[in-house]
Protein backbone atom coordinates (compact mmCIF):
# COMPACT_ATOMS: atom_id res chain seq x y z
CA UNK A 1 0.00 0.00 0.00
CA UNK A 2 1.36 3.59 -0.74
CA UNK A 3 2.13 5.47 2.51
CA UNK A 4 1.37 9.29 1.96
CA UNK A 5 4.41 11.74 3.57
CA UNK A 6 3.59 14.46 6.01
CA UNK A 7 -0.27 14.87 4.82
CA UNK A 8 -1.55 15.62 8.23
CA UNK A 9 0.56 18.40 8.19
CA UNK A 10 -0.58 19.94 5.33
CA UNK A 11 -4.27 20.31 6.34
CA UNK A 12 -6.93 21.87 3.71
CA UNK A 13 -7.18 24.93 4.56
CA UNK A 14 -3.40 25.32 3.85
CA UNK A 15 -3.80 23.43 0.50
CA UNK A 16 -6.74 25.82 -0.44
CA UNK A 17 -4.45 28.51 0.01
CA UNK A 18 -1.59 27.49 -1.54
CA UNK A 19 -2.92 26.18 -4.78
CA UNK A 20 -5.72 28.78 -5.32
CA UNK A 21 -4.83 28.62 -8.28
CA UNK A 22 -4.11 25.41 -9.55
CA UNK A 23 -2.12 24.68 -12.68
CA UNK A 24 -1.97 20.63 -12.92
CA UNK A 25 1.23 20.27 -15.15
CA UNK A 26 0.81 16.25 -14.49
CA UNK A 27 -2.49 16.52 -16.22
CA UNK A 28 -1.94 19.12 -18.61
CA UNK A 29 -1.47 17.58 -22.39
CA UNK A 30 -0.81 18.88 -25.74
CA UNK A 31 -2.58 16.85 -28.63
CA UNK A 32 0.11 14.67 -30.24
CA UNK A 33 -0.20 16.64 -33.89
CA UNK A 34 1.11 19.74 -32.73
CA UNK A 35 4.19 17.96 -30.81
CA UNK A 36 6.86 16.15 -30.72
CA UNK A 37 6.29 12.25 -31.63
CA UNK A 38 7.92 8.86 -29.59
CA UNK A 39 10.70 7.27 -31.88
CA UNK A 40 8.31 4.97 -34.00
CA UNK A 41 11.05 2.01 -33.31
CA UNK A 42 10.02 2.61 -29.26
CA UNK A 43 6.76 2.39 -29.95
CA UNK A 44 6.93 -0.73 -31.97
CA UNK A 45 9.05 -2.50 -29.75
CA UNK A 46 7.46 -1.69 -26.64
CA UNK A 47 3.70 -1.88 -28.11
CA UNK A 48 2.69 1.41 -26.94
CA UNK A 49 -0.01 4.12 -28.19
CA UNK A 50 1.18 7.43 -27.40
CA UNK A 51 -2.02 9.15 -26.46
CA UNK A 52 -0.65 12.86 -25.57
CA UNK A 53 2.59 15.35 -24.90
CA UNK A 54 2.97 15.66 -20.65
CA UNK A 55 3.75 19.59 -20.46
CA UNK A 56 5.80 20.86 -17.70
CA UNK A 57 9.12 18.77 -17.70
CA UNK A 58 12.16 20.96 -18.37
CA UNK A 59 14.92 18.85 -19.75
CA UNK A 60 13.52 15.20 -20.78
CA UNK A 61 10.35 14.41 -22.75
CA UNK A 62 7.29 12.71 -21.13
CA UNK A 63 4.33 11.06 -23.40
CA UNK A 64 1.59 9.63 -22.21
CA UNK A 65 1.26 6.34 -23.81
CA UNK A 66 -1.36 3.38 -23.42
CA UNK A 67 -0.48 -0.50 -23.78
CA UNK A 68 -2.23 -3.56 -25.60
CA UNK A 69 -4.31 -3.47 -22.59
CA UNK A 70 -5.18 0.28 -22.65
CA UNK A 71 -2.79 0.18 -19.08
CA UNK A 72 -1.59 3.71 -19.08
CA UNK A 73 2.01 4.87 -18.71
CA UNK A 74 4.44 7.52 -19.33
CA UNK A 75 7.27 7.24 -21.85
CA UNK A 76 10.05 9.42 -21.15
CA UNK A 77 12.92 10.76 -23.54
CA UNK A 78 15.49 11.56 -21.58
CA UNK A 79 17.75 14.58 -22.94
CA UNK A 80 21.09 14.10 -24.78
CA UNK A 81 23.45 14.90 -22.41
CA UNK A 82 21.61 13.03 -19.48
CA UNK A 83 23.44 12.29 -16.68
CA UNK A 84 25.15 8.72 -16.41
CA UNK A 85 24.55 5.98 -14.07
CA UNK A 86 21.28 5.58 -14.77
CA UNK A 87 21.29 2.14 -12.75
CA UNK A 88 21.70 4.25 -9.91
CA UNK A 89 18.51 6.27 -10.74
CA UNK A 90 16.08 3.33 -10.83
CA UNK A 91 17.61 1.58 -8.01
CA UNK A 92 16.75 4.59 -5.88
CA UNK A 93 13.56 4.49 -7.31
CA UNK A 94 12.98 1.21 -6.43
CA UNK A 95 14.13 0.94 -2.68
CA UNK A 96 11.87 4.27 -2.19
CA UNK A 97 8.60 2.67 -3.54
CA UNK A 98 9.72 -0.80 -1.80
CA UNK A 99 9.78 1.12 1.30
CA UNK A 100 6.20 2.31 0.61
CA UNK A 101 6.85 6.37 -0.93
CA UNK A 102 4.73 7.56 -4.11
CA UNK A 103 7.43 6.68 -6.65
CA UNK A 104 7.09 5.76 -10.05
CA UNK A 105 8.54 2.51 -10.93
CA UNK A 106 10.27 1.42 -13.70
CA UNK A 107 8.39 -1.25 -16.19
CA UNK A 108 10.90 -1.61 -19.22
CA UNK A 109 14.49 -1.02 -18.54
CA UNK A 110 16.19 2.08 -20.93
CA UNK A 111 16.62 1.36 -24.70
CA UNK A 112 19.22 3.51 -26.89
CA UNK A 113 17.52 4.49 -30.18
CA UNK A 114 19.28 6.84 -32.98
CA UNK A 115 21.44 8.18 -30.16
CA UNK A 116 18.31 8.83 -27.59
CA UNK A 117 18.03 6.95 -24.28
CA UNK A 118 14.02 6.12 -23.22
CA UNK A 119 12.36 4.24 -20.28
CA UNK A 120 8.96 3.43 -19.43
CA UNK A 121 7.10 4.38 -15.88
CA UNK A 122 4.04 3.81 -13.97
CA UNK A 123 2.18 6.43 -14.26
CA UNK A 124 1.29 7.89 -10.90
CA UNK A 125 -2.19 9.73 -10.24
CA UNK A 126 -2.34 13.30 -9.10
CA UNK A 127 -1.46 16.95 -10.43
CA UNK A 128 1.48 18.84 -9.70
CA UNK A 129 1.23 22.79 -9.30
CA UNK A 130 2.64 26.10 -9.97
CA UNK A 131 1.77 28.52 -6.81
CA UNK A 132 4.89 29.34 -4.79
CA UNK A 133 2.97 31.03 -1.80
CA UNK A 134 4.59 30.80 1.82
CA UNK A 135 2.03 27.70 2.40
CA UNK A 136 3.17 25.51 -0.23
CA UNK A 137 7.07 26.34 0.61
CA UNK A 138 6.35 25.27 4.02
CA UNK A 139 4.18 22.26 3.14
CA UNK A 140 7.25 21.01 0.43
CA UNK A 141 9.83 21.62 3.51
CA UNK A 142 7.76 19.09 5.67
CA UNK A 143 7.38 16.53 3.16
CA UNK A 144 11.16 17.23 2.16
CA UNK A 145 12.26 16.41 6.03
CA UNK A 146 9.77 13.43 5.83
CA UNK A 147 11.11 12.40 2.34
CA UNK A 148 14.62 12.34 3.74
CA UNK A 149 13.99 10.20 6.74
CA UNK A 150 13.60 7.25 4.14
CA UNK A 151 16.36 8.01 1.48
CA UNK A 152 18.87 8.60 4.40
CA UNK A 153 18.59 4.52 4.69
CA UNK A 154 19.74 4.06 1.11
CA UNK A 155 23.50 5.67 1.72
CA UNK A 156 24.97 1.58 1.18
CA UNK A 157 24.23 2.41 -2.71
CA UNK A 158 26.83 4.95 -2.12
CA UNK A 159 27.54 7.73 -4.78
CA UNK A 160 26.81 8.14 -8.16
CA UNK A 161 29.05 8.06 -11.52
CA UNK A 162 30.07 11.17 -12.06
CA UNK A 163 28.89 13.10 -8.72
CA UNK A 164 30.96 14.64 -5.97
CA UNK A 165 30.41 16.74 -2.61
CA UNK A 166 30.25 20.29 -2.98
CA UNK A 167 33.95 20.94 -2.10
CA UNK A 168 35.45 18.51 -3.89
CA UNK A 169 33.55 20.71 -7.36
CA UNK A 170 34.09 23.87 -6.31
CA UNK A 171 37.80 23.36 -5.14
CA UNK A 172 39.06 22.32 -8.13
CA UNK A 173 41.83 24.86 -9.73
CA UNK A 174 40.56 23.55 -13.03
CA UNK A 175 37.56 24.94 -12.52
CA UNK A 176 39.27 28.44 -11.90
CA UNK A 177 41.20 28.65 -14.51
CA UNK A 178 38.15 27.34 -16.58
CA UNK A 179 36.61 30.70 -14.99
CA UNK A 180 39.05 32.92 -16.13
CA UNK A 181 39.73 32.05 -19.24
CA UNK A 182 35.72 32.99 -19.85
CA UNK A 183 36.67 36.60 -17.95
CA UNK A 184 39.13 36.98 -20.59
CA UNK A 185 36.48 37.21 -22.86
CA UNK A 186 33.57 38.50 -20.94
CA UNK A 187 34.72 40.47 -18.13
CA UNK A 188 31.84 41.31 -16.61
CA UNK A 189 30.28 37.86 -16.22
CA UNK A 190 33.66 36.36 -16.02
CA UNK A 191 34.38 38.33 -13.64
CA UNK A 192 30.56 37.79 -11.20
CA UNK A 193 31.45 33.92 -11.44
CA UNK A 194 35.14 34.26 -10.04
CA UNK A 195 33.88 36.79 -6.97
CA UNK A 196 31.49 33.77 -6.15
CA UNK A 197 33.75 30.70 -6.82
CA UNK A 198 36.24 32.32 -4.91
CA UNK A 199 34.15 32.92 -2.38
CA UNK A 200 32.70 29.68 -2.12
CA UNK A 201 36.08 27.62 -2.17
CA UNK A 202 37.38 29.86 0.74
CA UNK A 203 33.56 28.65 2.68
CA UNK A 204 34.09 25.10 1.38
CA UNK A 205 38.17 24.31 1.98
CA UNK A 206 37.71 25.42 5.39
CA UNK A 207 35.31 22.13 6.12
CA UNK A 208 36.25 18.95 6.66
CA UNK A 209 32.94 17.10 4.88
CA UNK A 210 35.29 13.10 5.32
CA UNK A 211 33.00 12.04 8.30
CA UNK A 212 29.66 14.69 7.79
CA UNK A 213 26.35 12.68 7.53
CA UNK A 214 25.41 11.75 3.71
CA UNK A 215 21.74 11.34 2.57
CA UNK A 216 20.49 10.09 -0.58
CA UNK A 217 18.81 13.60 -2.09
CA UNK A 218 15.90 13.46 -4.56
CA UNK A 219 17.86 16.94 -5.90
CA UNK A 220 15.10 18.46 -7.42
CA UNK A 221 12.52 18.52 -5.16
CA UNK A 222 10.13 21.22 -6.49
CA UNK A 223 6.40 22.00 -6.49
CA UNK A 224 6.21 20.44 -10.44
CA UNK A 225 7.79 17.15 -9.12
CA UNK A 226 5.35 16.62 -6.35
CA UNK A 227 1.28 15.10 -7.26
CA UNK A 228 -1.55 15.76 -5.38
CA UNK A 229 -4.73 13.94 -5.38
CA UNK A 230 -7.84 14.69 -2.89
CA UNK A 231 -5.17 16.94 -1.31
CA UNK A 232 -2.69 13.90 -0.01
CA UNK A 233 0.27 13.49 -1.78
CA UNK A 234 0.34 10.93 -4.54
CA UNK A 235 3.70 11.21 -6.25
CA UNK A 236 7.21 12.18 -6.00
CA UNK A 237 8.07 12.01 -9.67
CA UNK A 238 11.96 12.95 -11.77
CA UNK A 239 14.33 11.30 -9.70
CA UNK A 240 17.14 11.87 -12.84
CA UNK A 241 19.50 13.76 -10.81
CA UNK A 242 19.52 11.62 -7.26
CA UNK A 243 23.10 10.78 -5.79
CA UNK A 244 24.60 11.24 -2.58
CA UNK A 245 26.07 14.60 -0.44
CA UNK A 246 25.58 16.25 2.67
CA UNK A 247 21.93 17.56 3.53
CA UNK A 248 22.55 21.04 2.17
CA UNK A 249 22.96 19.98 -1.38
CA UNK A 250 19.44 19.30 -1.17
CA UNK A 251 18.04 22.87 -0.60
CA UNK A 252 19.70 24.18 -4.16
CA UNK A 253 16.56 23.61 -6.22
CA UNK A 254 14.09 23.30 -3.40
CA UNK A 255 15.52 26.78 -1.89
CA UNK A 256 16.88 28.31 -4.76
CA UNK A 257 18.91 31.28 -2.55
CA UNK A 258 15.47 33.29 -2.14
CA UNK A 259 12.33 30.33 -1.03
CA UNK A 260 13.40 30.74 2.33
CA UNK A 261 9.94 29.09 4.04
CA UNK A 262 11.21 25.32 2.24
CA UNK A 263 13.69 25.54 4.65
CA UNK A 264 11.35 27.01 7.74
CA UNK A 265 9.18 24.38 6.89
CA UNK A 266 11.81 22.03 7.04
CA UNK A 267 12.52 22.55 10.33
CA UNK A 268 9.27 22.19 12.09
CA UNK A 269 10.22 18.46 11.09
CA UNK A 270 13.96 18.06 11.41
CA UNK A 271 16.69 21.16 12.74
CA UNK A 272 19.29 21.87 10.87
CA UNK A 273 22.57 21.60 12.38
CA UNK A 274 25.40 23.86 12.17
CA UNK A 275 27.00 21.93 9.86
CA UNK A 276 23.93 22.50 7.21
CA UNK A 277 24.14 26.38 7.89
CA UNK A 278 27.73 26.59 7.23
CA UNK A 279 27.14 24.62 4.04
CA UNK A 280 23.70 26.13 2.50
CA UNK A 281 25.02 29.44 0.36
CA UNK A 282 28.31 28.17 -1.04
CA UNK A 283 27.06 24.71 -1.77
CA UNK A 284 24.19 26.25 -3.48
CA UNK A 285 26.76 28.39 -5.43
CA UNK A 286 28.54 25.36 -6.51
CA UNK A 287 25.83 23.51 -7.64
CA UNK A 288 25.82 26.56 -10.16
CA UNK A 289 28.71 25.73 -11.61
CA UNK A 290 28.07 22.15 -12.63
CA UNK A 291 28.96 21.53 -16.07
CA UNK A 292 30.63 24.65 -16.39
CA UNK A 293 33.68 23.42 -16.71
CA UNK A 294 33.38 20.71 -19.61
CA UNK A 295 31.74 23.46 -21.80
CA UNK A 296 34.32 26.27 -21.49
CA UNK A 297 36.57 23.64 -22.21
CA UNK A 298 35.09 22.62 -24.96
CA UNK A 299 34.57 25.85 -26.22
CA UNK A 300 35.90 28.68 -29.27
CA UNK A 301 36.71 32.13 -28.29
CA UNK A 302 33.84 33.13 -30.05
CA UNK A 303 31.20 30.79 -28.63
CA UNK A 304 32.85 31.89 -25.09
CA UNK A 305 32.16 35.49 -26.32
CA UNK A 306 28.32 34.21 -26.93
CA UNK A 307 27.59 32.38 -23.89
CA UNK A 308 26.38 34.26 -21.39
CA UNK A 309 25.54 31.30 -18.30
CA UNK A 310 21.97 33.63 -17.68
CA UNK A 311 20.62 31.81 -15.10
CA UNK A 312 23.66 30.88 -12.98
CA UNK A 313 24.06 34.46 -12.89
CA UNK A 314 20.86 35.04 -12.03
CA UNK A 315 20.81 32.43 -9.03
CA UNK A 316 24.23 34.11 -7.77
CA UNK A 317 22.87 37.46 -7.27
CA UNK A 318 20.16 36.35 -5.31
CA UNK A 319 20.57 36.36 -1.22
CA UNK A 320 18.28 36.02 1.25
CA UNK A 321 18.20 36.74 5.24
CA UNK A 322 19.22 32.88 4.93
CA UNK A 323 22.74 33.91 3.96
CA UNK A 324 24.01 35.31 7.16
CA UNK A 325 27.53 36.43 6.68
CA UNK A 326 27.52 35.68 3.21
CA UNK A 327 24.50 38.39 2.01
CA UNK A 328 26.80 40.86 0.78
CA UNK A 329 25.60 42.12 -2.34
CA UNK A 330 27.73 41.85 -5.45
CA UNK A 331 29.44 45.08 -5.63
CA UNK A 332 30.71 44.76 -9.49
CA UNK A 333 33.27 44.57 -11.48
CA UNK A 334 36.05 46.89 -9.98
CA UNK A 335 36.59 49.89 -12.60
CA UNK A 336 33.05 49.78 -13.79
Amino acid sequence: MTRTIAVSLYNRVHLDIAISSPVPLALETSRLSDTPHPHAEIIRTWQLTPTALLEGGYHNLHWLVATPSWTELVLRRYKDDHFADLDYEFEVMRLLHGRGLPVPELVEHPLDCDGTTWCLFTRLPGASYTAVTVEEQRCRGRLLAEFHETSKQLTHLGQRQGWVVPDERICDPALLAAIRRYEAVRPDDGYLLRWHLERAVERLGAIDLEGAEKFVLHSDFVGRNLLFLDNELSGIVDFEATHLSVRATEFLLSWRGCYDDVIHGYEEIQKLDELDWQLLVPAFWSWLFIGMKAWIDNATTDQLRQQEFTWPIKMLLRRSELFADLSEPYPGRPGR
